[in-house]
């Protein structure tokens, strides 16, 4: 009777890890940008923007309970978001968006097929289709936010990659 209790305690206990199978994580790169990177680093790496635009939000309105600075860099075709402390400090990298073949995006680009996206990625955790547009989504390295894929016609029209911040 112990054997066959200890049997279904090990089966019961097992189902869990059978539905947590491993999330297919893209660490999304652009000139070497990506998630956490610091702004004097997106900076270096990419020029002065064509265009800044900086939120303060206060402690009592922001979903940590702190001051919050985000900061978006706006290059063409490309679109890189910051978040830091309230005076606008320690900015890193938590959003960034892709949209003109100039930028090479983990050794893609936009126009790339949606078969070459499947051979850079692998398989993605979850394929959708949305107002004409097919959108295949990944985690981020370390599972913290979404990179997510939009193909028109099949073609890669647009990357974003967001971490989830609350």
């Amino acid at each position: 009777m112990k054997q066959i209790t200890s049997f279904v305690l090990l089966v019961f206990l097992s189902f869990p890890v059978l539905g947590q199978g491993n999330l297919r994580e893209v660490d999304l790169r652009v000139s070497g940008i990506g998630s956490g990177t610091t702004y004097s680093t997106v900076i270096r790496n990419l020029g002065n923007p064509l265009q800044r635009k900086a939120t303060r939000t206060p402690a009592s309105l922001s979903c940590t309970g702190a001051a919050e600075t985000d900061v978006t860099l706006i290059y063409s075709g490309l679109q890189v978001s910051l978040l830091g402390d309230g005076r606008g400090r320690n900015l890193t990298v938590y959003s960034i968006e892709v949209i003109s073949p100039k930028w090479m995006v983990s050794g893609i680009r936009i126009g790339t097929s949606m078969e070459g996206v499947e051979s850079k990625f692998g398989e993605p955790i979850s394929k959708a289709e949305e107002a004409g547009e097919t959108i295949f989504d990944y985690v981020t390295k370390d599972n913290l936010g979404m990179v997510n894929f939009y193909f028109r016609n099949k073609q890669l029209a647009k990357v974003v990659m967001t971490e989830t911040l609350c």
